[in-house]
């Protein structure tokens, strides 16, 4: 491994067992959203653009995600700033972390995505107060934020485009989301309009496929794409 000269050995050891940390599913790299979710940890409110910045600056391979050569760099900008600390007291309380995998054909069989119980509170609770009034959501809403249920409603997409529509206002045209009896293919119409328009407004979609959002069992990616949204 190539280090900086400021990291010791001790340091190495640390930073390698934080890496596992976050790294869920042990594939050797972390994305946006496990690096995002740290920072929420540890109680720094970094937007979500700046954590794609950060790991544009040291993705030296451009794949989206980082490598463990790439996260020392990222350790290393850390070490003397003062969100150090807490950093690493978040590399040892990794907790309340809801897991699951993406599987669709254009995403990365075996990736897989986190979210916390506390995000999916909040995330809850913003999108019944931001879409209480608009008559197309009332058979969601309001979504119990102590439940799963938050992960079966993002599944037709209705909610996810309009969740794009709230962060950025005529980003998605109405008339174009399908809304009423919905079938396999309108549903994944929705699905490919909400990614899309995500990506169109500057969302790092990468690793999720539609068919990921439509099942009920992979439907964190569909908050992991709300997480965005909302950032």
């Amino acid at each position: 491994v190539s280090m900086s000269g400021n990291i010791t050995n001790e340091e190495l050891e640390e930073i390698k067992e934080g890496f596992e940390k976050i790294d869920l599913n042990s594939n050797g790299y972390i994305n946006t959203s496990e690096l995002g979710e740290l920072f929420r940890e540890i109680g720094f409110q970094m937007p979500g653009y700046k954590i794609r910045e950060i790991i544009q600056s040291v993705d030296l391979d451009k794949d989206g995600q980082i490598n463990f050569n790439e996260f020392i760099t990222i350790f290393t900008d850390l070490k003397n700033d003062d969100v150090a600390q807490s950093f690493k007291k978040a590399l040892n309380k990794k907790e309340g972390i809801l897991a699951i995998g993406g599987t669709s054909e254009i995403s990365s069989e075996g990736t897989q995505h986190s979210i916390s119980e506390a995000e999916r509170f909040a995330f809850a609770n913003w999108i019944n107060s931001s879409l209480e009034k608009d008559p197309d959501c009332q058979q969601f809403l309001p979504i119990n934020p102590n439940t799963d249920a938050l992960f079966k409603v993002v599944g037709d997409g209705i909610l996810l485009c309009k969740m794009i529509n709230i962060s950025v206002p005529d980003t998605i045209d109405e008339r174009a989301i399908n809304k009423k009896k919905l079938t396999t293919f309108t549903t994944q119409e929705n699905l490919n309009l909400a990614l899309n328009s995500a990506s169109a407004i500057g969302c790092q979609v990468v690793n999720i496929g539609a068919q990921d959002l439509k099942e009920v069992k992979r439907t964190f990616l569909g908050l992991r794409l709300i997480r965005l949204v909302y950032m």
